[in-house]
């Protein structure tokens, strides 16, 4: 039986390339928000999966009240329903997200594991994975952002990757209405970018490549100046965020969410992760 316990979340989350690039289809921000909460609870010393215990603040980013239980209910249904899709050159493998989760209302405490299957994806890892700032990701406001972060992330020891169109949509599990390529440029490309440029360290490009008249193929870059300059950023921009984010949620914590926001950083921050945006 798994062992239980209460660990505060680390500043890493570490998972396999394949895991970061599976096809899967949240519902919601805070879906892949939770599984990214309880991977970074993984410690790399770690034998085995343990059945972590998850304060709903973690996940919501402050206070726990009122409509609140509704939001992280639906995260877990939603979770526990999704299927992760790993493709390779021999076929393709499906696992489930969760093996089980159990809500105490008393204290406002989930207890969550991963599905044991995915023990080589998240155990042991020496090699082809790749790793990001949680608090980061915590603060990419929809989910194509997420996917696309962690997508990114899984090809950023490359100067570059390219992915066809076809399987781009299946990646980010774009709808049919936004599969025209200039509106998939616009509220998919283009909005990842800035919010993953303006709101992580990780710095790319990217660039449609035509066949016939087509757009058929992406290419993301990242070059060697660019990756040296996002490591340098990304530590100041990782430092930078972990702070704001302890004073963001100290303040609201203080306050009783009674605060008046102002025009900062720190409040900024504040309305982004404990405010419930919407699904995209």
């Amino acid at each position: 039986m798994a062992q239980r316990l209460l660990v505060l979340p680390g500043e890493i989350v570490k998972k396999s390339n394949a895991l970061l690039r599976a096809r899967w289809s949240p519902a919601s921000i805070w879906e892949p928000r939770l599984v990214a909460l309880l991977a970074s609870k993984v410690r790399a010393d770690d034998q085995d999966f343990h059945v972590y215990e998850i304060h709903v603040s973690e996940l919501l980013g402050g206070k726990y009240g009122g409509s609140d239980s509704k939001t992280v209910e639906a995260a877990v249904d939603s979770a526990m329903s999704r299927v992760l899709t790993l493709r390779d050159e021999k076929g393709w493998t499906k696992y489930h997200v969760f093996s089980r989760c159990r809500y105490r209302a008393s204290d406002g405490v989930l207890e969550l594991g991963f599905h044991p299957d995915l023990r080589p994806h998240y155990l042991a890892l020496q090699e082809k994975f790749g790793q990001y700032n949680l608090t980061e990701f915590m603060l990419l406001p929809s989910v194509y952002s997420q996917r696309m972060f962690e997508l990114l992330k899984s090809w950023h020891d490359k100067p570059e990757f390219k992915i066809s169109l076809a399987d781009l949509f299946l990646t980010l599990d774009v709808p049919p209405t936004l599969q025209r390529y200039p509106d998939f440029r616009r509220y998919v490309l283009e909005k990842a970018h800035k919010d993953i440029t303006t709101k992580t360290g990780l710095r790319f490009d990217w660039e449609p490549i035509k066949k016939g008249r087509s757009v058929s193929v992406i290419r993301f870059t990242f070059g060697a100046r660019s990756r040296q300059t996002a490591t340098s950023k990304q530590k100041t921009t990782s430092s930078q965020n972990n702070a704001l984010v302890k004073k963001a949620l100290a303040c609201f914590q203080s306050s009783g969410a009674s605060c008046t926001p102002k025009k900062s950083k720190q409040c900024d921050i504040c309305l982004r992760l404990v405010k419930k945006p919407g699904l995209n």
